[in-house]
């Protein structure tokens, strides 16, 4: 009895699959037979094979994110539909992007980036070009006049790209990167601070901060697990380069928003686009949204920078690093690896969390490098596989 408990509990329903997506802003289904197809606004013209199989890969990315153990994966196979569709490992669910039939003045909601970028480009279809506003409630803005063409750029991220969507005119472009609100990661920083992390983490091993617990081998790597989450400031360049990219300032800028119908609004040719905060400089980053590296435990990583299979090196937001009041029990460092006492809430003596102090970074001056520490040998390096 209880096998075919597991089994049943093993077996992916089209249920389980609509729920993944609602979560993620998807808000239109049909369902015929095992498949499940998600209707989605997509413009009318030339564009619309590339928004429709990017929306797809969008797809894609979540179901392979939330559901790995069913592998979703792409097929090309024309009997689903012309541009094909997602299939699973161990199911025999299909899912589909169609059309949702709704265009220019008669928007559907919109789920992400590219659902926005595709109404975008159905305002141009229909009237040959937009006048495109993002505004937050600060009345900071990004614009662009007479845009004709918008390229869904989420998927392109080479040379530390940003941007999700460009938009562009005949005279010039305007890359816009776009987060949820509840979004906390600017960036997954195996490469750009794997190596200071390990440092940084070798110092606090050897002032016994921190302690490092073997859970596991995984072959003939052991995964090891922190004993709290390490939380470090980052310098100015850094903070920079993980919010902004190459790509993004100066002629571009980030809109922080979960999208709903309520935010897009249209008059014609005209769109205006409601954000929770439009950041086109450092002077417009949201102190809860100040970035921080952090490190964490993640047992399925194996950063080939940090060394260390088990913990994972990110960019986030102040939030994340510290909490919503800046009390979270973690390990907070300064920008060179020292411990920075009295930043939490203390029950005796109250004080005031200061999160600009912990992105202090952002706004001085980068600080000179401090020369490396060596690596402690009883962490030691994990082998890697090829």
């Amino acid at each position: 009895m209880r096998d075919l408990i597991t089994l049943l509990e093993s077996i992916l329903s089209k249920a389980d699959v609509e729920k993944v997506l609602r979560k993620n802003g998807y808000e239109h289904f049909k369902e015929s037979g095992s498949k499940l197809t998600v209707l989605v606004q997509i413009p009318d013209g030339k564009k619309k094979d590339e928004f429709r199989s990017a929306i797809l890969m969008e797809i894609l990315g979540i179901l392979k994110h939330v559901l790995p153990k069913y592998k979703p994966m792409y097929s090309d196979d024309a009997r689903l539909s012309s541009l094909g569709g997602i299939v699973f490992g161990n199911s025999n669910i299909k899912v589909l992007v169609k059309d949702l039939g709704k265009q220019g003045d008669q928007s559907a909601g919109v789920a992400n980036e590219i659902e926005l970028a595709s109404i975008l480009q159905s305002v141009i279809d229909k009237y040959g070009s937009a006048n495109i506003t993002f505004e937050d409630p600060r009345g900071k803005t990004l614009k662009i006049k007479n845009c004709v063409d918008v390229e869904v750029a989420g998927r392109s991220t080479a040379n530390r790209k940003k941007a999700d969507v460009v938009l562009k005119s005949s005279k010039n472009k305007l890359p816009v990167s776009i987060k949820k609100i509840n979004a906390d990661m600017w960036e997954s920083a195996d490469n750009m601070f794997g190596a200071r992390a390990r440092e940084i983490l070798n110092k606090l091993i050897k002032d016994k901060v921190i302690k490092l617990e073997k859970i596991k081998m995984r072959g003939d790597i052991p995964v090891y697990k922190l004993s709290k989450e390490i939380v470090m400031e980052p310098t100015e360049e850094e903070a920079m380069n993980a919010i902004f990219g190459s790509d993004i300032n100066p002629e571009g800028g980030i809109v922080i928003q979960t999208f709903k119908p309520e935010h897009f609004k249209q008059d014609e040719n005209d769109v205006q686009v409601d954000a929770h905060a439009v950041i086109k400089n450092k002077e417009d980053i949201p102190e809860s949204h100040a970035m921080l590296w952090l490190l964490r435990n993640d047992s399925d990583r194996n950063s080939a920078s940090l060394g260390i299979a088990g913990i994972r090196p990110l960019g986030v937001t102040a939030t994340r690093g510290l909490g919503k009041k800046g009390d979270k029990d973690v390990i907070m460092v300064d920008v060179d690896g020292n411990v920075v006492k009295g930043f939490k809430k203390d029950k005796e003596e109250p004080k005031e969390p200061s999160l600009s102090k912990a992105s202090k970074s952002i706004i001085e001056p980068k600080r000179k490098k401090k020369k490396p520490i060596p690596v402690e040998p009883n962490v030691g390096r994990a082998k890697r596989k090829r």
